[in-house]
């Protein structure tokens, strides 16, 4: 009996550790997770695209090239799992445009598409 009483507080000290101890987290679906990372990159894509396509008409050769190149890049990197690439790149290929419409003297549509 004073053996129990002993064992006692040490098995409820056992017990509530282990129901303390870290377990591990529920792992996200990495399927879900990258069709998500796609999508943002996507999103992050469609104005560069756009830009692109009212740029294109006033760009040298060599920069045309250089921009589908790069847009194709993008859309590689977009969907075999890297992102924060192809979001890079996207915003590269926007400021090239916004440079390439800027020596055409061509004025901005307005400051909509920022809000």
């Amino acid at each position: 009996m004073d053996q129990t009483r002993r064992l006692l507080p040490l098995a409820a000290l056992a017990a509530s550790a282990a129901t303390l101890a870290p377990r591990p987290a529920a792992a996200c679906d990495p399927d879900a997770m990258d069709a998500h990372l796609t999508a943002v990159c996507d999103g992050a894509l469609a104005p560069a695209r756009a830009a692109l396509e009212a740029a294109l008409a006033h760009a040298t050769p060599e920069e045309r090239m250089a921009m589908q190149r790069a847009l194709t890049i993008a859309n590689t990197t977009c969907t075999t799992g890297d992102p924060v690439a192809g979001a890079r790149i996207a915003a590269n290929l926007a400021r090239i445009a916004g440079r390439i419409e800027g020596r055409a003297g061509l004025a901005p549509t307005g400051l909509d598409a920022l809000a």
